[in-house]
């Protein structure tokens, strides 16, 4: 506790041992809260990674079949689904240490990447194996519109807190 609330405390008649026992149970909350929090974060980290393979998997049927306007907004659509996730997973979990959002904003991006890399190989060969009517797909051109669409949720919402902070400084 800190000293101020300390004195505050002892001014309005509270003896040491009660404030001891405050104080003790302010910390076991917050451990809980710490402990919690983890739990949170690596079963959420979880849903992500496999909400993406599910997405990944989702797509395949409609890369092979759909011509690219439609599939990009399919991918926009699905990529923004799992951004917003991902979002909330890195910034509205509290008592995160900073090695908790390194490894969400590395590990995340990585393997969502990686899915849609594998997903639109797949469906080529599909396109190929089935002799699709369908041109195949540029690989670097998708997994750049589902990574941008994956993480505009996290910039936007970037943008909206500085915002927020340039209202509050400058007020």
């Amino acid at each position: 506790m800190k000293p101020q609330t300390t004195l505050n405390l002892q001014e309005k008649g509270w003896s040491s041992a009660e404030i001891k026992k405050a104080e003790a149970i302010l910390e076991r909350a917050e451990r809980y809260d710490v402990h919690f929090s983890r739990i949170v974060f690596w079963s959420a980290l979880v849903v992500v990674v496999f909400g993406n393979i599910l997405v990944s998997f989702i797509l395949i049927p409609f890369l092979i079949v759909l011509n690219e306007g439609v599939l990009f907004s399919a991918i926009i659509l699905l990529a923004g689904m799992m951004g917003f996730l991902y979002n909330f997973l890195i910034t509205d979990i509290g008592h995160l240490e900073k090695k908790h959002h390194i490894w969400a904003g590395i590990l995340v991006p990585v393997i969502t990447l990686a899915n849609v890399a594998v997903t639109v190989w797949a469906s080529n060969r599909f396109i190929a194996d089935l002799q699709v009517n369908n041109p195949p797909h540029n690989l670097g051109i998708a997994s750049m519109v589902f990574a941008v669409a994956f993480l505009m949720p996290y910039i936007a919402d970037r943008m909206r807190m500085k915002i927020r902070e340039r209202r509050v400084s400058g007020a």
